[in-house]
């Protein structure tokens, strides 16, 4: 799971939530929007849920670190 940010000339920056399997490599979700609260990320990760099962670990990307 990672946020990834793109922006074009006339549109503020879209994000976009990604979720890809380690296992298959399957972008499992691509979710674009201007902002993502927590309360629309838990919407959206329970959704996956219900339609693909439970994991027992989610791996995020948390960036570089300094």
């Amino acid at each position: 799971m990672d946020f990834v940010f793109d922006r074009t000339s006339d549109v503020p920056v879209i994000k976009n939530l990604t979720v890809v399997d380690d296992a298959t490599h399957e972008a499992v979700a691509i979710v674009p929007e201007r902002a993502i609260g927590g309360l629309s990320l838990t919407r959206i990760l329970n959704h996956l849920a219900l339609q693909r099962g439970l994991h027992s670990a989610i791996r995020t990307d948390n960036g570089k670190i300094l």
